[in-house]
């Protein structure tokens, strides 16, 4: 296999735009975020000089242009001293105000996995209580709800951030807070109102709760056939609504949103094989985030799909089986690089979208790639106040496998609100 990381030893004064580098010092002793990066201005030149930095090792793989050739007879550049003195001091200090930012975006990071962490509690507490104790499950479930909502409504623009949760491929309850949570989202950007928008929560959290009734070994057992297996999974919908329907606190929209969320906009779903008209006007939202979720998270992790992968899937290959103002409205929630997503720059570097602001989608905060710094401590930029940029998402295949396991995308692919 050919190595793409392969570098040479270069004088400083053979750099050009274009060039990528690998920069010899330890991250804290430059001026930059980034201790190999693609050079895109003459400054970034002037700047390695001024902090005594003689040699990089440049990495061809990845750069849009050659090292200059060596000119013996060129002279040493003159140097206006204060200018660049200027300059470096500028530098420091803006990576002193990036690192702060930074160590902000951790703590922000940190409270919203508290925050998931409880709600996770929470729904495997009304899980195990559903059977036995229903009105207090749906207690709980209530108290998650109005914890969520009111993070929802309270902002005009919200912040979705990728939590680490060591997400199981089979945990229910991650899935069923995802599922809560992305549907409301949805609700919010079509302008339902908050009444609607709790709606759609509940019934994302408790719309699997019919499985409970299905022994897990069914699942799996070599002497259940397909069929018998397809026949009886497919009723867990009904078997939701069996369960509510001894809870009074849960309205009827709730429970038909429950009943539909396998349901497809042309009929192709299930329990009813029911097309768009004949279904409530909010299910198909329920169904789209449930097979978004499915993708992402199938029982068969190599066919698992990144998120931005999911997305476009559902768009190019699903459109049919859903609202398209629906379709839209979730595509525009997420953005085209949802949080999970790993990422090409524009600087030659790679990363992972950890956190999307509604506001701004196509500028959302990256975690980078640096094998200088350690993953506890690697960069995040926010590209919305950078001059850095995305140029595409990338297949995990098509990274190599030391990156994977520093930008980590597929333990930690669950969303929280902030």
């Amino acid at each position: 296999m050919k190595d793409n990381s392969a570098s040479i030893k270069l004088s400083v004064d053979r750099l050009q735009v274009g060039v990528y580098i690998k920069l010899p010092v330890r991250w804290n002793a430059h001026p930059f975020m980034f201790s190999q990066f693609k050079i895109t201005s003459d400054s970034q030149i002037t700047l390695l000089r001024q902090a005594k930095i003689q040699h990089v090792y440049a990495i061809p793989s990845k750069s849009s242009a050659d090292p200059l050739p060596v000119n013996h007879d060129e002279a040493e550049p003159v140097i206006n001293t204060v200018q660049d003195t200027t300059l470096l001091k500028n530098k420091l200090s803006d990576k002193e105000q990036q690192i702060l930012a930074m160590q902000q975006h951790r703590r922000a990071i940190k409270e919203c996995e508290k925050a998931y962490q409880n709600a996770l509690g929470r729904v495997r507490s009304l899980t195990s209580k559903i059977q036995s104790r229903p009105l207090l499950a749906i207690d709980e479930a209530q108290v998650v709800m109005a914890t969520m909502t009111k993070a929802l409504l309270e902002k005009d623009d919200l912040i979705l951030h990728l939590v680490g949760d060591d997400r199981d491929d089979m945990d229910s309850h991650q899935h069923a807070i995802s599922v809560c949570m992305l549907s409301m989202m949805i609700g919010k950007k079509l302008g339902l109102s908050p009444a609607q928008i709790s709606n759609l929560g509940t019934a994302g959290l408790l719309h699997d709760i019919g499985k409970l009734k299905i022994p897990s070994q069914f699942y799996t057992n070599k002497d259940v056939s397909p069929a018998k297996r397809k026949f009886v999974i497919e009723k867990h919908p009904e078997y939701s609504i069996e369960f509510l329907n001894n809870v009074p606190s849960v309205n009827d929209d709730v429970k038909q949103l429950i009943l539909e969320h396998h349901e497809f906009a042309d009929g192709s779903g299930f329990p009813k094989g029911l097309k768009e008209d004949k279904l409530h006007p909010h299910s198909l939202i329920v169904s789209m985030v449930n097979m978004y979720e499915k993708l992402c998270y199938p029982y068969d992790e190599k066919k698992a799909r990144t998120p931005s992968q999911s997305l476009s899937y559902l768009f190019s290959s699903k459109k049919e089986q859903f609202n398209a103002k629906q379709l839209s409205a979730f595509i525009k929630s997420l953005g085209i690089y949802p949080p999970g997503t790993l990422v090409a720059l524009n600087n030659g570097q790679t990363g992972i979208v950890i956190t999307v602001n509604t506001a701004k989608l196509l500028a959302p905060s990256v975690m980078v790639f640096d094998e200088k710094v350690p993953r506890d401590e690697a960069a995040i930029i926010d590209l919305s106040a950078e001059s850095v940029t995305i140029e595409s998402a990338l297949s995990p295949r098509s990274v190599e496998q030391h990156i994977k396991n520093y930008l980590n995308p597929r333990s930690q692919l669950s969303f929280f609100i902030e």
